[in-house]
């Protein structure tokens, strides 16, 4: 996910509320401008169907002919004024996983989400972002893996 969204809201609140206290009244507080900015930002968990959970794919290899993938499960929240404006932070530990036999797979290519086998991964760069979706099942392979799409 793009924290430049992020940065650039902190930015435009840092600026305005300057900008506040220098065209202000003279008795306007100079926190006033950056207290009523912060406000109006507020924030609410991203959802996934049951079953579904977020995480960042930090790397992927082919070991032996499968693909094992270097993860970092995910907490996500959005802007609820702006809902492209998304903030992942880890939810837990670095772990690697493997994937089922038949395990779905889908990429971005521009906004049009293309199947790929998992083995894709380890030979090719994401042109959008590293945060997915996924499913596990009861063995802890990854059955579902879909990328995010963040303009």
């Amino acid at each position: 996910m793009n924290h430049r969204h992020v940065s650039a809201a902190l930015v435009a609140a840092s600026a305005a509320a300057l900008l506040a206290t220098a065209c202000g009244s003279a008795g306007a507080a100079p926190r006033e401008g950056a207290g009523h900015a912060a406000a109006a930002t507020t924030w609410k968990p991203c959802h996934l169907p049951a079953g579904r959970h977020f995480l960042k794919l930090d790397s992927a290899k082919n070991v032996k002919g499968k693909a094992v993938v270097r993860v970092t499960p995910q907490a996500c929240k959005v802007n609820t004024r702006n809902d492209e404006d998304v903030v992942y932070t880890p939810s837990g530990a670095v772990r690697s996983l493997g994937f089922a036999p038949g395990a779905s797979v889908e990429v971005l290519r521009e906004t049009t989400s293309v199947k790929v086998a998992p083995t894709w991964l380890a030979n090719h760069k994401l042109a959008n972002s590293p945060y997915f979706f996924y499913h596990v099942n009861a063995k802890g392979q990854i059955t579902a893996l879909s990328e995010i799409y963040h303009p």
